[in-house]
């Protein structure tokens, strides 16, 4: 069995007059939680839809999970993922939400999956909360819930830890842990490069729709690297 989880060749996507994935192309193994960093606007979010099918490519080819092509959706059903942010039926319960996405992916055991979701991102307490009255935190936790839900073998997480706080960002961090232990493969884009380097194994530099360097958590730790000092002398054209 292959050992590659994610794979791209020369992924492009142009919107009016703006490349925002000018020949992508990445490989993600399995067990990796891979951060993918750039600006706003870079082309995270592009890549991740693309490979989750809400966006199709001008060009390029990928391969998910060992599916390619046609066979592309059964990849697609094995992964959990949060783009952008995230949208729940506003006057549902926060356990009515999850059931449903429970059902879409045909979950077994929904109860106590949706239970143990809501419980590690803390929201177990508010189930039966209508979401239009959750905060933006709350919002992604539940956001984060349904990702995780099920332990999918890939998870694809554009910002995940977006509005929330200090506290949350810890918890967060330690589930995704748990779960790569467990043998989820992560694709992750966050602005907090400080989190970012607490929790990926290995990292992806887009600039302008363009994948700049790859580089491994093992290259940072023996360089002495800074994540965020890298980062900023490719932005600034150094290497």
């Amino acid at each position: 069995m292959s050992n590659i989880v994610i794979k791209t060749e020369n992924i492009s996507k142009t919107y009016k007059n703006t490349k925002a994935n000018d020949n992508v192309s990445v490989t993600v193994y399995k067990g990796a939680i891979y951060g993918l960093i750039g600006r706003n606007g870079a082309g995270k979010t592009t890549l991740m839809r693309v490979l989750l099918g809400l966006t199709k490519p001008d060009s390029g080819t990928m391969e998910i999970m060992g599916k390619t092509g046609k066979d592309l959706p059964l990849a697609r059903k094995k992964i959990g993922f949060i783009i952008e942010n995230p949208t729940f039926y506003d006057k549902m319960s926060a356990y009515d939400n999850m059931k449903i996405r429970a059902r879409l992916i045909g979950l077994q055991n929904e109860d106590l999956e949706i239970e143990n979701a809501l419980k590690k991102v803390g929201l177990y307490e508010k189930r039966n909360l209508k979401v239009k009255g959750f905060s933006l935190g709350m919002r992604q936790s539940l956001g984060i819930a349904s990702a995780i839900l099920g332990s999918p073998e890939l998870l694809i997480l554009d910002e995940p830890v977006n509005g929330l706080d200090p506290i949350a960002i810890v918890n967060i961090r330690e589930i995704l842990v748990d779960l790569n232990k467990k043998g989820t493969t992560i694709l992750i884009s966050s602005h907090i490069l400080g989190e970012m380097q607490k929790l990926a194994t290995c990292y992806g530099f887009i600039l302008d729709g363009k994948l700049v360097r790859e580089i491994s958590e093992k290259e940072v730790k023996d360089g002495n690297l800074d994540l965020e000092q890298l980062f900023m002398d490719l932005a600034r054209g150094g290497m």
